[in-house]
């Protein structure tokens, strides 16, 4: 038992580094971070101001330590697009992510136990047919639209 809890970790360990890694290099390949922070218009010298600010003038992997080293210390980064700390991103639409999360509980809860627990009882019925077709029309949706 304790060597296969060990080996969870590491699985676990592993694809948190892989995630990282893929994170990282994702928001590289689409171009330089430097040129979403300046402002239109600006000067050459202005762009290697923001890399040397950010330190985007370093090798990849100096940069990819940074990432990780900033992770452990609690620090998710500044968001490019809303020029802002990430944690504070994250902070502001926590609310209405954990309010989505209990609507949800809730709507499964009430909906969809009673019509799993009518469907079970009455089998090869049509509440058994429905609650099949409610389910997997559920499950089929796209999350944005759910």
């Amino acid at each position: 038992m304790k060597r296969y809890i060990l080996r969870r970790i590491g699985y676990s360990l592993l694809s948190l580094l892989l995630l990282s890694v893929t994170i990282f290099f994702f928001v590289r390949v689409t171009g330089d971070p430097a040129v979403l922070l300046v402002e239109p218009g600006a000067s050459r010298d202005d762009l290697e101001m923001i890399r040397r600010q950010f330190g985007l003038d370093q090798p990849l992997v100096v940069q990819y330590g940074g990432f990780i080293a900033s992770l452990f210390r609690g620090d998710l980064g500044q968001s490019f697009y809303y020029r802002t700390p990430v944690f504070e991103l994250y902070l502001s639409r926590l609310p209405h992510s954990l309010l989505l999360a209990v609507a949800a509980m809730l709507f499964s809860l009430v909906v969809g136990i009673p019509t799993g627990i009518i469907a079970a009882v009455r089998v090869n019925t049509w509440w058994d047919s429905a609650g099949k077709i409610f389910a997997l029309l559920g499950l089929s949706m796209p999350s944005f639209w759910v």
